[in-house]
């Protein structure tokens, strides 16, 4: 039976809810409140350092000392658990997904093919849960590990996979950990570690961003945010998400001596310490809210945000909320947020799927704003019954079914299944690593003339300063030239803020070049104005 902190459990929940509503406010809630816009959208940042450190944490107060104590028994028990725990849900969702979606239905009628930039090769990313291993694209365009059609969340899943797989080998290295300092210095490790590898890719995001370019094309440079390898490897990758996972481990650790200790921090000092990180938190979204945009050079706060700058507050406040006694422990386990939590992972693999069904429009008015929140709210509570029913119908008997089987099979049965999954494991992980190199040679920067890598609005209006995106009308106006003139066109734009004045900025690449080329229209100028790019030096 596994050892559960009610509080923890309560905060799966919230984090579960951050995530859904925020990937809700990008659908339900897009208009003309840009600030309304990036608040909701930071509230998923903020759930998936919730999930990481969690993660280690729990898995570290469950497992940890029996895998350092017997490890040939305790490593397949522990893998099969979290098999058991993740994947027949995470499997038949994607499956719903798939057989449901618009491209299968194209394909079922007999249009030419499943959907326009589709591709069967997610097929094997998803099965084995890599997605989130490799920088890849689907058919050239689409991320490999948040394809908009199917399995736009399950990244996280592919990321804690691996923090499954890491966790046996670093087991024996926190078992050495026994005092409590040794545990605090392995927790500020991993956060250094982190931000650390946050340092190297803001110096080197210009050689990062190049590569992209020449080796996978346009589409992944910056400042197309979404598709970049700068994104995956801050936000979507296990390579750098891992430290939140040994985090959570070291605070997991730090818990067990202090009780092991008999070391009962005051319930002052604990409330005092999750403050600090509700103000850390709060400053994060203030902060995010109130910046100027991005566009070719990203600022260390752009990258930290996606991780450690968020982790950090989380890991203060999960610290506290493990003690009941604090105030954040007795908040978060309250009855209601418990049973919620337990349905945590079904909410966070379904809300998309359930979000993707209902229809959205842009909102203008206050009228529409409140109409919009409405459907949300609809949406979200779908969302939520849907995640209980499952946790309760399939989940937990799937769970208990697989388990069980496992726990009565010999031991040479046990070592039959071993090997079955391992050897489907491998074949299905050559498949996506043979789709992944393949892919970093099939799209590179080829034609002559102009290749555009965005042309964006960009901000000097504060938080009005989210970027408009004129990226394909201005691909399909200059691509293959050696000299162009763009006018801008608000049909093209896409402005999200049209009423406020923003420098309109291009940037592309001429074939042979090692650096970007860039050029814009001041702030204030009229649409209409012409840009003139050129690959002419």
């Amino acid at each position: 039976m596994a050892k559960q902190i009610p509080a923890l459990t309560g905060i799966r929940f919230i984090a579960a809810a951050s995530v859904a509503l925020s990937h809700g406010g990008s659908l339900f809630l897009e208009g003309a409140n840009l600030t309304l816009d990036i608040s909701i959208g930071t509230l998923g940042l903020l759930g998936m350092s919730v999930f990481f450190v969690l993660s280690g944490f729990v898995i570290q107060y469950n497992y940890g000392t029996t895998i350092a104590d017997s490890p040939r028994k305790a490593i397949p028990d522990f893998l099969v658990a979290r098999i058991a725990r993740i994947y027949p849900l995470f499997v038949v969702l994607f499956l719903v997904e798939l057989l449901t979606g618009p491209m299968a239905w194209r394909w079922l009628l007999g249009t030419p093919g499943p959907a326009e930039g589709f591709s069967w090769h997610i097929v094997p990313f998803q099965l084995a849960m890599l997605q989130s291993w490799f920088f890849a694209n689907v058919a050239g365009v689409a991320p490999i590990w948040q394809y908009e059609s199917i399995g736009t969340v399950s990244w996280s899943v592919s990321t804690e996979w691996f923090f499954y797989l890491a966790f046996p080998i670093v087991c024996p290295l926190l078992s050495r950990i026994r005092t409590v300092p040794d545990a605090i210095l392995c927790a500020i490790g991993a956060v250094t570690i982190e931000l650390g590898i946050d340092v190297a890719i803001l110096t080197f995001q210009n050689h990062i961003n190049l590569f992209a370019l020449h080796t996978y094309g346009t589409e992944t440079a910056l400042p197309n945010w979404n598709n970049s390898p700068i994104l995956w490897l801050v936000y979507f990758s296990p390579f750098c998400r891992v430290w939140e996972f040994f985090l959570g481990c070291s605070l997991a650790k730090l818990h067990e001596l202090c009780l092991a200790q008999n070391l009962r921090p005051s319930r002052v000092l604990l409330d005092i310490v999750a403050a600090i990180g509700v103000v850390a938190v709060t400053s994060v979204f203030w902060f995010t809210a109130h910046k100027s945009p991005f566009g070719l050079q990203l600022t260390l706060f752009d990258i930290a945000r996606c991780n450690v700058a968020l982790t950090a507050p989380v890991a203060l406040i999960l610290v506290a909320a493990a003690h009941p006694v604090s105030s954040a422990g007795r908040l978060l386990s309250a009855r209601w947020l418990v049973f919620l939590g337990e349905a945590s992972f079904g909410l966070y693999l379904v809300h998309f799927i359930i979000y993707k069904r209902f229809p959205v429009v842009h909102w203008q008015t206050s009228s529409e704003l409140f109409a919009h929140l409405g459907a949300l709210a609809l949406a979200f509570t779908l969302a939520v019954c849907v995640a209980v029913l499952l946790h309760f119908s399939f989940e937990v008997p799937a769970r208990r079914l697989i388990r069980g089987c496992f726990q009565d099979a010999t031991a040479q049965q046990r070592r039959s299944v071993i090997r079955l999954c391992g050897a489907g494991f491998v074949t299905l992980a050559a498949a996506a690593v043979v789709y992944a190199v393949q892919g970093a040679t099939a799209y590179a920067v080829t034609q002559p003339g102009i290749s555009v890598v965005a042309g964006t609005y960009g901000g000097n209006c504060r938080w009005m300063s989210a970027r408009g995106n004129a990226t394909r009308a201005l691909a399909a106006a200059c691509n293959g030239k050696n000299e162009c003139t763009f006018r801008t066109r608000m049909e093209d734009i896409g402005d999200p803020a049209p009423d406020c004045a923003k420098e309109f900025t291009a940037a592309w690449i001429c074939r042979g070049d090692r650096s970007i080329r860039s050029g814009s229209i001041p702030a204030g100028a009229e649409l209409g104005s012409a840009l003139q790019i050129s690959c002419d030096h």
